[in-house]
């Protein structure tokens, strides 16, 4: 569990640090995109996405446990579809989904208690390197909406990108086996 803590600190501040480097690329991108709402959304969309593939990166490829886990569970049987595999990666990976989603809740927290405390809308610094985890409450204020919205679609970003990844790395294992 201390692991997984670990690595999806680093994966938020590696996606704080991205953040701050492409947000002058993201913003020139979206330029055209006249709705100053969904600008915002889809800059929180990337973000979230980004961070998915740092969390990837952080807990699979990194030190390859990632890979280990493909040619486990593909050991015996061939790799049939995305929903199968899905099923193996809520099993295992349940522990990190629930740990990210309780970071954004906590951070929640956190903030609403230094919002009551200072009677000020702003973030507590105790949370300042989850912001990455918790970009949508940016569009919807600090509002649990917010939050939970940050949550589940960060939660999504990672599974989609660790199932794209267990595709492409169980088709190259299988293609390079002999």
């Amino acid at each position: 569990m201390k692991k997984i803590l670990w690595n999806i600190t680093l994966a938020s501040a590696a996606t704080l640090a991205a953040y701050i480097g492409l947000f002058i690329v993201w913003g020139a991108i979206l330029s055209g995109v006249e709705n100053e709402t969904l600008r915002l959304f889809l800059i929180c969309l990337m973000t979230s996405a980004a961070c998915g593939f740092f969390l990837l990166y952080f807990l699979k490829i990194r030190n390859s446990d990632g890979e280990k886990e493909v040619l486990a569970d593909y050991k015996e049987c061939a790799y049939k579809s995305f929903f199968d595999d899905l099923k193996r990666i809520l099993r295992r990976e349940a522990k990190t989904l629930i740990s990210l989603a309780a970071i954004v809740m906590l951070c929640f927290a956190v903030n609403a208690i230094t919002e009551l405390i200072t009677k000020k809308p702003t973030g507590s610094p105790l949370t300042f390197i989850y912001v990455s985890l918790c970009i949508f409450s940016a569009i919807l204020g600090e509002s649990f909406i917010g939050y939970f919205l940050s949550a589940v679609i960060t939660c999504l970003c990672y599974l989609i990108a660790l199932l794209l990844w267990r595709r492409k790395t169980y088709n190259y294992w299988m293609k390079n086996k002999s």
